[in-house]
């Protein structure tokens, strides 16, 4: 480990930093713009130990420390007994196409920062707004959120995401007052979030949706905690109206069952921007997984969102054991997008015409 690495790599296609890793036993799982596999090098038995950044090679072993390390010096130690092999492998790479410092930047950009458990110590146990919306002391204690009294979430309710290393990589923050801030706010790459999974409690919600077989998607943060306010705990949050790459690539290393698409439903909204997305986010899924496995769940009927029926006393429960009659379900998705072609994409519109096939 006392080598000095001089070298970055920058290769022209990620193909070929894919094709070496596999040469070099890495079994790499795609998760969007970086992959996961074990630490072959160190004879690791973590399968998501290493995280490597696509389009610079760049890797952290999260098992072994935050700090970042070039691609070439990963090749160095999982090479370290076959010469031979290493000195050919490091032949085929370009260390002139690039100057150092440039590429530094850019792999700084790409690494997700991490925060010291301490941050938290600063937010407020104040879970007053949060009660007047029929979410529990318990339950916003099981997501550690907290009110900022300064700083970048100032008077926001902060909750803390975490990775699958129970390292906080990020925070999303729910303005408390009627001001002209936005209503929510992030920091850190919401996009890499699979949120509340491994919140580190006494059971994580991976765990939870591990042996439940099944999911709900939500848009939101308050959806999930009315859904957990009611012991339905096996939720994703999805930040918006796209279920991201990260998400699916999670999704697909389940065994799961039942996909529900519970966005919000914009039924006093002329374009209902709500029920547009889930129909896009089923079309989106249905190119990974079975069709029978993926439904849309609208919100109870004359309500918004989850939050909003559940604030109101509306049984969450009874409203997940209602049954989805998916064959109807399909055709009225077909129908949709053919009236609404102009708000589809290509691939949308030659999707739904094939749910009914």
């Amino acid at each position: 480990m006392g080598q000095k690495y001089n070298r970055f790599l920058v290769l022209n296609d990620i193909a070929d930093m894919k094709q070496i890793l596999e040469n070099i036993g890495y079994n790499l799982v795609d998760c969007g713009n970086h992959w996961r596999t074990r630490a072959v090098y160190r004879d690791g038995d973590n399968p998501t130990a290493l995280q490597i950044y696509k389009n610079t090679g760049v890797w952290i072993d999260f098992i072994q420390g935050n700090k970042s390390k070039p691609f070439e010096a990963l090749i160095q130690l999982t090479l370290k007994d076959d010469k031979d092999k290493l000195k050919t492998i490091l032949k085929s790479i370009d260390s002139n196409s690039e100057d150092f410092t440039e590429y530094k930047q850019k792999a700084l950009i790409q690494m997700e920062k991490t925060y010291d458990n301490s941050v938290l110590d600063k937010l407020f146990p104040n879970y007053n707004f949060y009660k007047c919306k029929k979410i529990s002391e318990s339950t916003q204690s099981a997501f550690k959120v907290g009110l900022a009294g300064s700083g970048q979430m100032y008077r926001r309710m902060v909750f803390p995401v975490y990775n699958e290393h129970s390292q906080i990589i990020g925070f999303s923050g729910r303005r408390v007052d009627d001001n002209d801030f936005a209503k929510w706010k992030h920091l850190g790459k919401k996009n890499n979030w699979i949120y509340p999974a491994y919140i580190p409690n006494e059971e994580s919600v991976d765990s939870i949706i591990t042996k439940s077989k099944e999911v709900y998607l939500v848009e939101s943060i308050g959806d999930a905690m009315s859904l957990y306010e009611e012991g339905i705990k096996n939720v994703l949050v999805i930040f918006g109206l796209s279920v991201s790459a990260s998400i699916i690539t999670y999704l697909s290393s389940k065994s799961l069952e039942r996909i529900i698409i519970a966005g919000n439903n914009d039924f006093n909204s002329k374009e209902n921007r709500g029920l547009m997305a889930s129909i896009k986010n089923f079309l989106k899924l249905s190119a990974y997984f079975d069709l029978d496995s993926i439904q849309i769940k609208n919100p109870p009927k004359g309500f918004n969102d989850l939050g909003e029926a559940h604030e109101s006393g509306k049984s969450l429960k009874d409203w997940s054991n209602d049954k989805v009659d998916i064959k109807k379900q399909r055709s009225f998705i077909s129908s949709f997008v053919s009236e609404n072609y102009q708000k589809f994409s290509k691939s949308h519109i030659e999707k739904a015409k094939k749910i009914n096939e």
